[in-house]
């Protein structure tokens, strides 16, 4: 495990002890899960849907982006507490103040990508 990376993300709100435990203290795995989010097309579909007005692609992005998070314990700011928020708002196929949850939760995701882009 890149030690810098490792701690960029613990700064960023990665729960560290979480993401390993769960990964069975295997850092090495935790690195390799969390470079693989770089390619996770959630958010993108989040936001496709959103641009679309069509809640239902926005929620299916919403809802896959929330496992990811929580699986890699993506807390940090209260990107994941936004998430899920996004996620119930758009569950009942309405938009309603999702685009202003997605706005408050892009940048921080955006940070993350900058951070695990570095060490791709």
């Amino acid at each position: 495990m890149n030690a810098e990376l490792k701690q960029e993300l613990i700064d960023w709100g990665v729960n560290w002890e979480e993401v390993k435990a769960r990964l069975v203290g295997n850092e090495d795995l935790v690195e390799k899960f969390m470079l693989k989010f770089i390619d996770d097309p959630s958010m993108e579909r989040l936001k496709k849907g959103l641009d679309n007005n069509d809640p239902k692609e926005a929620f299916q992005g919403a809802h896959a982006l929330k496992g990811v998070a929580s699986n890699l314990a993506l807390e940090g700011d209260g990107f994941l507490d936004q998430i899920k928020e996004i996620t119930e708002i758009l569950r009942p196929e309405r938009v309603d103040n999702a685009p202003q949850v997605y706005e408050k939760l892009r940048p921080k995701y955006d940070e993350l990508i900058r951070i695990l882009s570095k060490y791709k």
